[in-house]
């Protein structure tokens, strides 16, 4: 099978809880689509290194690894550095040097080597994974943020998984309070739009409402932590 999240920010005991709900196992293929590190939660990193172990798990790049690497290889750019911090960076960037320089620098160039995006067919259905949205240019891939109304531009019908986000969002961020208030005890839930779907259930955001969701390709099942 064939599952696909999106946006962990460091919730690594989430993230641990998601593989035994789904049964995850080395007959089956997970995708990460970016955000693994920064925010609230502190297990980015070890969500990483969970991540690189594993021969059947793929991840794609996401504006908050962009950021961070930005400033890791970048650190006389104030601009960058702070673009970083300001956005929950310092969490990752303290993981980051309680590593060895070893597993440090093995950490930082599995993040250069990540795609921005990857396509899939499966039974006869097409998938366009990706970060932000689909777009012509790296930056709005990791960037774009767009609305409950967008479509897929695919003429061949693909379907726009992606992420960064969050659901409570969409309709604007002024507009996340009312819809976490109107779940009346509920949870956030994947967004499904016209060949739009958004699996961003604010992971390391500090509000009870957040999971960490989940979606099966094969039957597009949905599975939250």
């Amino acid at each position: 099978m064939h599952y696909v999240i999106a946006d962990p920010h460091g919730e690594y005991d989430r993230y641990r809880r998601m593989l035994d709900l789904i049964g995850f196992s080395a007959g089956d293929t997970l995708y990460i689509l970016g955000d693994v590190v920064d925010r609230g939660g502190i297990g980015g990193i070890d969500i990483l290194l969970d991540l690189m172990d594993r021969s059947n798990a793929v991840m794609l790049l996401g504006n908050h690894e962009a950021m961070c690497l930005k400033a890791i290889d970048q650190p006389d750019n104030q601009r960058a550095v702070s673009h970083w911090t300001r956005n929950g960076g310092q969490v990752t960037r303290d993981a980051l040097f309680h590593l060895t320089s070893e597993e440090r620098e093995r950490t930082l160039d599995f993040l250069r080597s990540l795609p921005d995006h990857l396509d899939l067919e499966l039974n006869g259905r097409r998938f366009h994974l990706v970060h932000g949205f689909s777009a012509d240019n790296p930056h709005d891939r990791l960037w774009l943020r767009p609305g409950p109304d967008a479509e897929s531009p695919f003429e061949d019908g693909r379907t726009v998984i992606a992420g960064h986000t969050p659901v409570c969002e969409l309709w604007g961020a002024d507009q996340a309070a009312r819809y976490l208030r109107d779940l009346e005890g509920g949870h956030i839930r994947i967004f499904h739009g016209h060949g739009y779907v958004n699996l961003d259930c604010s992971c390391g955001y500090p509000f009870p409402q957040r999971r960490m969701a989940c979606l099966r390709l094969e039957d597009m099942a949905e599975f939250y932590t």
